[in-house]
């Protein structure tokens, strides 16, 4: 008698919490954008990737910490943000490898007033960037320094998935779970792709050149191919690529000239240091002038 084969994927107590994402591949046919964005987009899911009633949240935010402490006791969050830290304490207070490893493992995600985003990777060391699910995402908290309006930021933020936009042809986008039905994927994958490409994409669905979707050990499966993958309109005129080619060329220069300060500063050369010495050491030769001569006339006197 043939017994069924058990789902290895599922949990009898929450299957979501070991189900594995589903990633979706947009390749396009010119880069998405010139510069990488240290902060990620958001697009809000019909069916979200986390389960708000098991997920733990830990909340960084600019000091003061008491603030935002007492908006989450008087919202309903308390079981959701488990944690709320000041910039100012994560700088002192994690500095040791061992405890930023604890307050990795203890939550599940990291959400960041927007205003300190910056500030996290020199605080938060590379432990946390190197799990893409576990990178800080940013939200906006000023203006929405009351319970509800909180609640409101860190609910939405749950209910969205976020794509870190480089300087690339290709972008991946976690878009569902190995649990979700197959409606729930197509659903969510429409909405991620109607938001890229009316929002994000320069030149709209014109550009996209492929979509697929993957786990993180299965290949690729496509779902879309651009029929054309260049089409007139993508060659570029004399004009543009002169434009382009100049525009390469200052962003080359650019960033050599913040290369060599960088190193002057480590070195301790700056240029204000230089030209203050150089100013001080003239002055010190017109001082000892006079003086030399004064005494030489005396000798020849005497």
């Amino acid at each position: 008698m043939a017994t069924e084969k058990p789902d290895l994927l599922s949990d009898p107590s929450d299957p979501t919490d070991s189900a594995i994402p589903l990633w979706l591949v947009l390749t396009t046919k010119k880069y998405i954008t010139e510069t990488k964005k240290l902060k990620p987009t958001s697009i809000r899911l019909p069916f979200p990737l986390l389960n708000p009633t098991t997920t733990t949240v830990c909340l960084i935010v600019k000091d003061p910490q008491r603030h935002y402490k007492d908006l989450v006791s008087a919202s309903s969050l308390q079981n959701i943000v488990t944690k709320v830290v000041g910039i100012g304490k994560l700088k002192k207070k994690y500095k040791a490898f061992e405890i930023r490893r604890q307050l990795l493992d203890g939550h599940d995600v990291f959400l960041a007033d927007d205003r300190v985003a910056t500030l996290l990777p020199a605080a938060l060391g590379s432990t946390f960037y190197r799990k893409p699910a576990k990178i800080p995402v940013p939200i906006v908290l000023s203006g929405n320094d009351t319970p509800g309006g909180l609640q409101k930021v860190v609910e939405k933020a749950l209910q969205s998935t976020f794509v870190n936009l480089s300087p690339a042809a290709t972008t991946s986008i976690r878009v569902a779970l190995s649990s979700f039905s197959p409606e729930q994927v197509v659903e969510n994958v429409a909405k991620v792709v109607a938001d890229m490409t009316e929002k994000k994409i320069p030149g709209g669905f014109k550009n996209v050149k492929s979509i697929h979707i993957k786990s993180p050990t299965s290949a690729s499966l496509p779902i879309y191919m651009a029929g054309e993958v260049y089409g007139d309109e993508d060659v570029l005129k004399p004009e543009e690529e002169k434009e382009r080619l100049l525009a390469v060329a200052k962003h080359a220069a650019e960033r050599k000239e913040r290369k060599e300060k960088k190193i002057a500063k480590r070195k301790g050369l700056s240029e204000s240091k230089s030209t203050k010495e150089v100013e001080y050491k003239a002055e010190e030769k017109e001082a000892d002038t006079p003086k030399k001569k004064k005494a030489k006339v005396t000798a020849e006197e005497k």
